[in-house]
């Protein structure tokens, strides 16, 4: 079974395969203060568990984060916007919320895509949001433009 583990400051993630008997615990680590989320979901999970009680047959997607809410700045055609979100919330949730925010129509938001500043690297919409906070902070900044555009 493959466990996929995101951390703060990381960007992507760790990939292992492991057995289904292992314990979360022997697969991620979480150091002091930290918290192991399964990604899309808030609840904490339980690192003594299984892998595949925690994930059944599919692969399981972790992040490991210090913070219990990160705030996010989008930045957008000269303006900022703040999302607030859980580390363990997808990219594509923080896109939809920041278009929301901004109050884009959704035929002009359709290839609108969140990047690091200064990045020609769209984020993946699939990723928790806590992968691309600076490590240690609660923190993170994002552009918020459109793919198929020049920015300028």
């Amino acid at each position: 079974m493959r466990v996929h583990t995101y951390k703060d400051g990381q960007g992507g993630a760790d990939t292992r395969e492991v057995e289904p008997h292992a314990r979360l615990t022997d697969v991620v680590s979480v150091e002091a203060g930290e918290k192991a989320y399964r990604v899309g979901d808030e609840a904490e999970l339980d690192m003594e568990l299984p892998v595949a009680e925690l994930f059944g047959e599919q692969p399981g997607h972790v992040v490991v984060h210090r913070c219990h809410r990160i705030e996010v700045t989008v930045a957008y055609a000269g303006a900022e916007k703040v999302v607030r979100a859980h580390p363990a919330t997808r990219v594509r949730q923080v896109r939809k919320e920041a278009i929301e925010a901004f109050e884009i129509p959704s035929a002009d938001a359709a290839d609108l895509v969140l990047r690091l500043p200064g990045t020609t690297t769209d984020l993946r919409l699939a990723d928790p949001v806590g992968a691309v906070v600076p490590a240690g902070s609660c923190a993170a900044a994002l552009d918020l433009v459109h793919a198929g555009r020049s920015q300028g």
